[in-house]
């Protein structure tokens, strides 16, 4: 059965590899950790790909957010393009007039379990992304613009917990009703940003994913987090007041670099 899975695999990432091959990303992997690593993006970004957490700790607060914005942006337009990628496969995989090899349908059925939904359209609605103000705005908020220890020991910039001990994780210093907490440990920042697009596409979270299958509106869309943290109608506040003072609506024209074939 193991090896039946591989091949199936297998033959899907011959047919995703042939699916996109006019959208070909080149990653320029970063593996340094000082500030000087970090590189300066632009309306068409470089698909840097880092592997350590920089500390933007002890900085100059106009000087740390001009550096967060630029180390974040590469790993938040590669966790985007990843997961748009495979929502244009799966519409096609819909939209095919042909039948289903089974190796599609296997993929298909383990992406409904993987994000929890029931039918290929509340999939297709699932993996839609939204405006990258709004993800920069949250990493922000949640990783002190890169000063929190879960995003410099773990590169976990949104303080994802971990439930399994078999996966990389480190503890956290508190505890909920007596019990230890773990947070997950992530290899790269875009695996960190992947993470926090699946919480928002499997969590409680359903109005926000209607709400942005039907606009880009920003500050629309913010109003449908309250429940991603405690703070409920005042984390909206916050996520508004910093988008806003931090202009940070001009980045959600900026686009990741590919390499396009004819």
């Amino acid at each position: 059965m193991r090896k039946f899975r591989v091949l199936c695999l297998f033959s899907l990432f011959v047919y995703y590899a042939t699916y996109a091959q006019n959208s070909h990303v080149d990653y320029t992997p970063i593996n340094g950790n000082s500030i000087s690593d970090i590189q300066t993006v632009t309306h068409s970004v470089t698909p840097y790909l880092y592997k350590n957490s920089i500390d933007l700790s002890g900085l100059h607060v106009p000087l740390k957010k001009e550096l967060f914005i630029h180390l974040m942006l590469p790993s938040i337009l590669i966790a985007k393009h990843e997961i748009e990628q495979t929502r244009r496969l799966v519409s096609s995989l819909i939209e095919s007039s042909k039948k289903r090899t089974l190796e599609e349908e296997t993929y298909l059925k383990d992406l409904l379990k993987t994000y929890k939904c029931t039918s290929n359209e509340e999939l297709l609605v699932r993996l839609q992304t939204h405006p990258t103000s709004i993800v920069i705005a949250q990493a922000a908020l949640e990783s002190g613009w890169g000063t929190s220890r879960f995003y410099k020991q773990a590169n976990n910039i949104f303080g994802v917990w971990s439930y399994s001990e078999n996966e990389p994780r480190i503890k956290a210093s508190e505890a909920r009703d007596g019990k230890p907490i773990f947070v997950k440990k992530y290899e790269t920042l875009p695996e960190s940003f992947a993470s926090y697009f699946k919480t928002l596409a499997r969590g409680p979270y359903k109005t926000f994913r209607t709400k942005r299958t039907q606009t880009k509106d920003v500050f629309q869309l913010i109003t449908h987090l309250q429940l991603y943290s405690e703070l409920r109608e005042e984390y909206v506040s916050r996520l508004e007041s910093l988008i806003r003072f931090n202009n940070l609506e001009q980045y959600d024209s900026y686009t990741l670099k590919v390499n396009t074939n004819d």
